[in-house]
């Protein structure tokens, strides 16, 4: 049976309650909250409080947009709050999110995350130790004093898993030298996965002397499921349109021969709403981004992705398309994945 994992959607706080447990009936290992219009704690500390095995994830805590002593003290009283079910995702996010959302520093990103989790394991080593104090950290990006703290985190604290969410290869290499876990991007192609993600991610294992069976290796899908593949592609092209308008991630797109749509998608959102530049992508592009097809061909290519993770997460297609029809595609790949 796979090992299956949900986004935890987004409503108060007993429609949230509701799904969890659900989700933890139904079989799931565990809940993702991203962070998009808040941080991702909220609901996972209601998740938290109305499951009892369910795991707790987020997919993603952005990184650069709050102080890594925030991020460490909310995850681990997130972690206390579920009994040690916590894992800590964390991502760059598109630079002009956090540059122009948040107006926190973005560049260069492999750099400061890095010392955001040496920040964060710190942290975490003093909670679970509970240490009298803690060092200060003296780094290129990160100049942090702790002198006049005097840390109360509470008894049987542990340290956190952190998982680092990557869509091109240095932040793959960066997972495999120095995080728990790897969450894989929902717009990768197998093709990316096995020839340009996987590799380096075990580089960055292998210089760092780690065994890459020790690392967790989360990857996220995005899945169209119709009796026609044609109808599947069509409800899968939103979601090309809306990251192919990323300015950083062209290099991305250009290394899967799209380099041209993503300068036509970029040009184009500049004046149109997303829904007016769905006819901007072709079918092909939309197969090769997300899982497109009958429920027997999705079935396949997700056991076939499957079989590189430690877990996955399927997703239906969210943008530009009806809430109802993703409601529906959901309740397909449900089907699909429990029988």
């Amino acid at each position: 049976m796979l090992n299956c994992w949900a986004p935890i959607g987004r409503g108060d706080a007993s429609t949230i309650a509701s799904r969890s447990q659900e989700l933890e009936q139904r079989g799931y290992t565990g809940v993702i909250g991203n962070q998009v219009y808040g941080p991702p704690w909220a609901s996972l500390a209601v998740a938290a409080t109305s499951t009892s095995s369910l795991k707790l994830e987020t997919g993603i805590a952005m990184a650069f947009v709050r102080s890594p002593f925030e991020t460490a003290c909310a995850a681990l009283e997130l972690d206390q709050i579920s009994n040690g079910r916590f894992s800590l995702g964390l991502g760059t996010a598109p630079q002009t999110w956090t540059e122009n959302f948040f107006d926190e520093d973005f560049q260069p990103p492999i750099g400061r995350m890095r010392e955001i989790i040496e920040i964060l394991r710190m942290i975490f080593d003093a909670a679970a130790n509970n240490a009298s104090s803690l060092p200060d950290y003296h780094g290129k990006y990160y100049q942090l004093s702790f002198g006049a703290l005097h840390p109360n985190f509470g008894d049987d604290v542990r340290r956190v898993p952190i998982w680092v969410a990557s869509l091109r290869e240095k932040l793959c290499e960066l997972a495999g030298e120095c995080a728990d876990g790897f969450i894989g991007h929902s717009i990768w192609s197998q093709w990316w996965l096995e020839e340009r993600a996987l590799p380096a991610l075990h580089k960055g294992a292998s210089r760092a002397g780690r065994d890459l069976a020790d690392i967790e290796v989360q990857l996220w899908l995005t899945a169209s499921i119709d009796s026609d593949p044609a109808v599947a592609a069509r409800r899968a092209r939103g979601n090309v349109a809306f990251y192919a308008s990323i300015p950083s991630y062209r290099s991305y797109f250009e290394a899967h021969g799209f380099g041209e749509l993503f300068d036509t998608l970029v040009e184009a959102r500049r004046s149109l709403p997303l829904e007016n530049c769905l006819d901007l992508v072709p079918l092909e592009a939309a197969r090769t981004f997300a899982v497109c097809g009958t429920a027997d061909e999705v079935g396949e290519q997700i056991h076939s992705v499957a079989q590189h993770a430690t877990s996955i997460c399927v997703k239906p297609p969210i943008w530009a398309i009806e809430p109802s029809e993703a409601q529906h595609q959901a309740t397909l790949i449900e089907q699909l994945l429990f029988g």
